[in-house]
């Protein structure tokens, strides 16, 4: 049965678990479904028929069989929702104290290698305790099983978590329009008419750090797959955790909210391969638009076209971008890159209201 009023999220299968994808839809239990997914719109899409349930960060039964899909990579409250419905949840031991000490400022490199091979090399433990989720992200999940659907596409296999979602943040009786310019550095520079500047997420030093040194191969630093398996759920719980509290920023304050409309072509390259990078988008493409559509806020997405380049001020006026700086010739004085951008973007969403208003 498909819920189209759930809310939806998408993980990936990993790779390893695509065979016994196949053979369960040879064997039958998988049935193909005609209604598509939102998004979606040359996937094949299948629905269990067995029971589904999770028992860990990476792990989903289908039946007996079980599976490899990358659960972390859900906001936080889908991810609570998951721990709160599963009857034996298993995560590393001690999985605390190493996502502690990962995002401890300065934490030397090879002392978080020597606790991440400690918290490995112990056997995993049945545990219910959210420990990857963001502490503020203002909303409550219930996961519906029954709305799991699994998406085959270009031969990769995706999961389909369906969830209640609702926002517990109260609302403001003074809402304000929001334009956000999405970056790796910073995630997000959100912008309001009063022109409050917030500048939300940064690079994580270990985390760079960890991959230096992997790829240049540093005596003791590589990694094995299940340490980069770990190393990654924990940066992408880094990157969740200040976007999440952003959310629940707009959740409260915003009357609507303005993002770029985005081209996965041009982001994915830099944004998937990335733990961190990769929780920005899920929040720009999924997290955001459900919870403020519970929320009863409007999302607008405008052309992203010359956000950055052209002035804000002008808006027929290119400039140019060095580093962080965007120079304007009308202007003279140097900008913020960023708030630039951003500023571009809530004019356009401005300028959407407005048009929208007289229609």
């Amino acid at each position: 049965m498909i819920h189209p009023d759930l809310d939806q999220y998408v993980v990936r299968f990993d790779s390893s678990s695509f065979p016994t994808l196949r053979a369960l839809l040879a064997g039958g239990q998988l049935q193909q479904v005609l209604t598509g997914v939102p998004g979606w719109p040359s996937a094949a899409v299948y629905q269990p028929l067995v029971r589904v349930t999770v028992h860990g960060d990476a792990r989903v039964h289908l039946g007996r069989t079980e599976l490899s899909a990358q659960l972390h990579a859900l906001p936080s409250a889908a991810y609570e929702a998951l721990l709160r419905r599963s009857d034996a949840y298993w995560q590393p031991a001690g999985l605390a104290e190493l996502r502690t000490l990962f995002d401890t400022p300065d934490v030397d490199s090879a002392t978080f290698r020597a606790a991440l091979r400690t918290t490995l090399a112990r056997p995993l433990t049945q545990d219910h305790t959210p420990h990857l989720a963001a502490p503020q992200h203002g909303c409550h999940a219930d996961w519906r099983p029954d709305g799991t659907l699994l998406l085959e596409q270009g031969g990769t296999w995706f999961l389909l978590l369906a969830f209640e979602l609702r926002s517990l943040v109260p609302r403001a009786q003074e809402r304000r329009v929001y334009g956000i310019d999405l970056n790796d550095d910073p995630a997000l520079c959100i912008v309001d008419a009063a022109r409050t500047v917030q500048m939300i997420g940064g690079p994580h030093p270990l985390l760079e750090t960890l991959r230096r040194e992997h790829v240049t191969g540093e005596s003791g630093a590589a990694l094995s797959p299940t340490e980069i398996q770990l190393v990654r759920t924990l940066g992408y719980a880094a990157g969740r955790a200040p976007l999440e509290a952003a959310l629940c920023h707009l959740l409260g304050e915003a009357q609507a909210v303005g993002v770029e409309r985005l081209d996965l072509r041009t982001l994915q390259p830099r944004f998937l391969a990335r733990s961190r990078e990769r929780a920005t988008l899920d929040w720009a493409m999924a997290w955001l638009p459900q919870a403020l559509y519970r929320a009863g806020v409007k999302l607008y997405r405008v052309p992203a076209a010359h956000t950055t380049r052209a002035c804000h001020r002008h808006p027929t006026q290119t400039g140019t971008v060095h580093g962080r700086a965007f120079h304007c010739p009308r202007c003279g004085a140097p900008q913020h890159r960023d708030v630039n951008a951003a500023l571009n973007v809530l004019a356009r969403t401005l300028h959407a209201r407005h048009v929208e208003a007289l229609a």
